[in-house]
Order: C-alpha cells, then structure tokens, then sequence
C-alpha cells in the first residue's frame, strides 16, 4: 500500500478508523500509516482535529495503539448515554448498572498510579472478579450513609439494590439486570462492543471468561475524570430521585 499523503480524504479516514473500535493499527496498515502522518505532519493532525471537531468529537490520545476519539457533549450523535444502552431498565437497574461499569474498571485499575503509568498491564480479570468488586463497593457506599462526600446522590438507588439482589439467578435470565451476575455481564458486553475491554480467554462458563482492558479505557479514565462519570450518573437517574420525593 502506498504511503497517503495530507488531504482531507484521508483525515476523514483516519476519524472512520478511530470510531471503529474493532480496528486496530496491529491489524490495519492503513491505519497505521495515517497515525504516523498525523504525528510527524502538524498541517494533517490540524486536519484531523478540524474533521473530530465538526462532528463533534475530541481526541483525547494518539499513539501506535490507536488514535482515542470521545463525544464532546451528550447530544452528539456519537454519544452514548447508559439510556441507550438498554431502555427497557428501571432507573433503579440503570443506577446499577453505572456501577457496574464502574467495577469493572476498578478491577483494572484499583489505584490511579496504573492510569498514568503506560507500562502497567492489569492482568486479565474474570466476571467473578468483577461481581465481587461491585458488591463491595455497593456495600461501601450503603454503609457510609450521610457521611458520603463527592458521590452523586442518584446512585444510591443503585447500590441499594445490588447489595439486595441475589448474586445469580437460572441461566435463561443470566442477560438480565435481576442479578449482580447479570448486570456485570451486561456492562462487560457494552464495554467489549465500546472498545474499552477485550476478551482474553474464551470459555463456554461464562465464570471462566478472562477479559483484559485496552488503551481506550485507559485513556478515557485517565483524561475524562469522574465529571463525566457524575454527569452520566445524574442523567440516568434523575426519574429515581423524583419518584422518590413523590413518595415522601
């Protein structure tokens, strides 16, 4: 394949790539070589922002593992709120949902030293793991109460019912958000499909799967911060809250 040159064709290109979670320039020469024009041609990666900047995206990292695109706000069209993840759950399972989510990258990264360290690889974690993390951090906040500082208050709906689920329910409602065992599953399928988390070693016990992070999660955590987090939180259960007061 011959070398691209600048243009806005290929800047286009290299904004396509990146969206596409499932490419990689490991497996994508073209990509690859559009990485290395955006680093070594100042004129191209001007380019390349202006095209993320009309579509209302940012880049938030680029390195031979990719270049890393998010959403600039929850109205672009490439944003993706946990209300479109599955529109069929009560505010309460999307709380815990969030959570999950959450847990999943505690696992990988406990502390933050491993977010600004690139050469610290997690090791591959398994739903277990995960399930274990959500509810102990459920159980955590449940029991700090009033004295929670920097938490968003629409969570708590969420870890109520987590530390209140069973941790399994029978296998055909294993997709299902009735059990910790189900939201994890849920939030590790939305990260695999998001580009966030890869599996490490198939098995057909779903217990036995082994999921690594990517640089995407990594990077997401490192520059997004809890802001986003919290916003996310906010949004998902605003309905929860309301219902509350209604109720009191």
């Amino acid at each position: 394949m011959n070398t691209p040159m600048p243009s806005a064709r290929e800047a286009a290109r290299l904004i396509y790539k990146a969206i596409h979670t499932t490419l990689s320039p490991q497996t994508d020469q073209h990509y690859l070589q559009l990485l290395g024009l955006y680093r070594a041609d100042p004129k191209f990666a001007a380019m390349v922002r202006d095209v993320a900047e009309g579509l209302e995206l940012a880049i938030l990292d680029v390195s031979e593992r990719g270049l890393v695109i998010v959403p600039t706000s929850r109205e672009s069209k490439f944003s993706v709120r946990l209300a479109d993840i599955r529109t069929n759950l009560k505010p309460e399972q999307k709380a815990g949902l969030l959570l999950a989510h959450v847990a999943v990258a505690a696992v990988f990264f406990p502390t933050t030293d491993g977010l600004d360290d690139d050469n610290y690889v997690p090791p591959p974690a398994t739903l277990g793991q995960f399930r274990d993390c959500l509810y102990a951090r459920a159980r955590r906040l449940k029991d700090a109460g009033d004295e929670l500082k920097d938490v968003p208050l629409g969570l708590a709906p969420g870890w109520e019912l987590v530390c209140a689920m069973p941790t399994m329910v029978p296998s055909s409602q294993r997709a299902s958000a009735s059990s910790m065992t189900g939201l994890v599953g849920l939030a590790l399928s939305h990260m695999v499909s998001g580009g966030l988390i890869r599996i490490d070693r198939e098995s057909t016990d779903d217990e036995q799967v082994a999921y690594t992070e990517k640089h995407r999660l990594r990077v997401q955590l490192r520059e997004l911060t809890l802001r986003r987090l919290c916003e996310l939180a906010q949004t998902g259960n605003t309905t929860a809250i309301a219902e509350k007061k209604k109720k009191n």
